[in-house]
């Protein structure tokens, strides 16, 4: 048996609808388990603010840290409300339980080698000379800002004449191709380490692996969530506005956080728990929901 599914093009908006299933059924737990992520932000960062020196530094990034675990937490919160038990605050704190935390860290590291690797990749397809003329360009621009001059495609062509064009397009082009392989990756990685117990590195093969076989459904989930991020982003604009007008900047940044961990982070761990659910073969007492089919090529009438 194969260990990652195929999955018709349509299995991306199946993530989109059963997440949103799965946050109707315990808004209320979900809310809490969020408030509690948020809470826990709060106190080490303002820990991070009160300690001096490179003692508070270190606390304050340790938020990067907590997330992962946090969200590995709320993915296993998902799962009990899916199996129809609560949610709880606690679940938060599972995967330290089950030993998951230094595989559900595995992807920041990853990110962090690929921002040095391709820092350094820069440099030796650019040089020095590239960047001090690459530093000089955004120096004239600021300055020509500054001054409120409008800038014509002439000066623009001038002032980026000295510059590696071609060399750093192709840097763009690497950085782009890297951001989608690790976006992919790290889909369903957490959902593999939490719930099928697969170390970090393995996790994160399956899961560029599970995306690359179901890039149909992949691509469908992408414009579809990209189109349903839209609408929820003008409706958490318009959310964060009223708590500017009603209670200053520092009542609408706590709304905007509010929201931000109770309802838009839910869901999408919703999703990723959908496409794990969907995409991989379980073991164990979680059985794998049935692979969603296709509508027929002549039925038009098919939602």
């Amino acid at each position: 048996m194969k260990e990652i599914r195929k999955l018709p093009a349509s299995a991306g908006a199946q993530w989109l609808l059963d997440t949103f299933s799965l946050y109707r059924r315990a808004p209320l737990q979900l809310a809490r388990i969020g408030l509690t992520w948020l809470l826990v932000n709060w106190v080490v960062t303002l820990l991070g603010t009160m300690l001096p020196g490179t003692a508070g530094l270190a606390l304050q990034m340790m938020t990067l840290v907590i997330s992962p675990v946090m969200f590995g937490g709320m993915l296993y919160a998902m799962g009990e409300i899916d199996q129809g038990r609560p949610g709880l605050a606690t679940h938060l704190l599972q995967p330290i339980r089950d030993r998951r935390v230094s595989h559900l860290l595995v992807p920041l590291a990853i990110q962090v080698l690929a921002v040095l690797l391709l820092g350094a990749l820069l440099y030796l397809m650019i040089g020095r000379e590239g960047f001090t003329a690459f530093s000089d360009t955004m120096t004239k621009m600021q300055e020509l800002g500054r001054s409120g001059q409008q800038i014509s495609p002439e000066t623009a062509a001038e002032l980026v004449a000295n510059l590696p064009a071609q060399r750093i397009a192709l840097w763009m082009l690497l950085v782009f191709c890297t951001a989608v392989a690790l976006t992919l990756a790290m889909f369903t990685q957490p959902a593999l380490v939490v719930f099928d117990r697969q170390s970090g590195m393995h996790a994160l093969r399956l899961s560029l692996q599970g995306c690359i076989e179901n890039i149909g459904a992949t691509a469908v989930f992408t414009v579809l969530g990209l189109i349903a991020a839209f609408c929820v982003y003008v409706l958490f604009v318009i959310v964060v506005q009223l708590g500017m007008l009603l209670g200053g900047p520092l009542a609408a940044a706590f709304i905007a956080q509010l929201v931000f961990t109770t309802v838009l982070m839910p869901l999408y761990v919703g999703a990723v728990y959908s496409a794990w659910k969907q995409m991989f073969v379980h073991r164990g007492s979680r059985g794998a929901p049935p692979v969603p089919q296709s509508p027929p090529a002549n039925d038009i009438f098919h939602a």
